[in-house]
């Protein structure tokens, strides 16, 4: 069954960003939008978790962080949903592919230069990283996933051991990273609110009945009592003036920003309505 807590996140992050127009109902998304704005939403989180760990814990990493924490955010999908995986969950997979290969498509159609420097892979790139862990993660019912996005074969034959690979480093991590010994000092990750955009209507309201529900601090207790953190850390949902995410290493705060989810709402409007395939076996 899946989490309450991530089933709550995801229920106000949908209402949040929901049009004005449509205020009076509990999100004015589709299905398929819904779906995509969630699923980025928990990737996005998931994705900064990774940094987060990495940073507190002193983890190991062989290659650029931005693609640890992109293959820490991909496993935190599953960890999060812990059933029987279906064709709602691989489809959302596939949505957190397709949000880079919507940013990786509207910067060409923009003419915007690739920043070739940049610590993060290419969104081409991303997409296709995404898109072979999800067909990798159970290639005998996901032959659909090559069609939806077009992963060549040469990459696909090697997948399934790409998606083993990046599983079996978690559960190594997982081994190794004890909580703390009973009756020791433990450190916490502390749950913020802060004020939502005014301009999204009935924000404050959905706020308090998530804060009112304590199921999102349910969530950094987990993590709190499954990690042996060094120090107190914050999750903070906040108000920051451009569609962002980010964790800051000096502060020990993990930051969402309100408009990095008003952000997937908006682009997945473009996604074509027959966007989300039924699994053939």
């Amino acid at each position: 069954m899946r989490t309450p807590a991530l089933t709550a996140l995801g229920w106000l992050l949908a209402s949040l960003v929901a049009p004005a127009a449509a205020q009076e109902q509990a999100s004015g998304l589709s299905a398929q939008a819904l779906r995509f704005t969630v699923a980025n939403a928990e990737f996005t989180l998931m994705h900064e978790m990774g940094h987060l760990l990495i940073s507190e814990l002193g983890l190991p990493v062989l290659g650029r962080e931005e693609d640890a924490a992109d293959q820490l955010g991909f496993m935190g999908l599953f960890l999060l949903h812990d059933r029987q995986h279906d064709a709602t969950f691989y489809a959302k997979l596939m949505d957190v592919a397709d949000y880079w290969r919507l940013e990786w498509r509207n910067a060409e159609r923009n003419g915007d230069g690739i920043a070739l420097w940049d610590s993060h892979a290419l969104d081409a790139q991303r997409f296709y990283n995404i898109a072979c862990l999800a067909y990798g993660s159970d290639p005998d019912r996901l032959d659909w996933v090559l069609d939806v996005s077009g992963l060549p074969a040469e990459r696909a034959l090697y997948c399934p051991e790409e998606y083993q690979q990046v599983a079996h480093a978690v559960r190594w991590l997982r081994e190794r990273l004890h909580p703390p010994a009973p009756g020791t000092p433990r450190h916490r990750i502390a749950v913020v609110y802060d004020d939502p955009p005014s301009h999204l209507a009935d924000a404050a309201a959905l706020q308090q009945k998530i804060r009112a529900s304590g199921e999102l601090e349910a969530v950094a207790r987990k993590a709190s009592e499954a990690f042996d953190l060094p120090r107190d850390l914050t999750l903070r949902m906040t108000t920051c003036g451009a569609p962002d995410a980010w964790f800051n290493r000096i502060s020990g705060e993990l930051t969402l920003c309100y408009e990095r989810v008003a952000y997937f709402r908006d682009l997945a409007a473009q996604l074509p309505a027959e966007r989300a395939p039924q699994p053939t076996r």
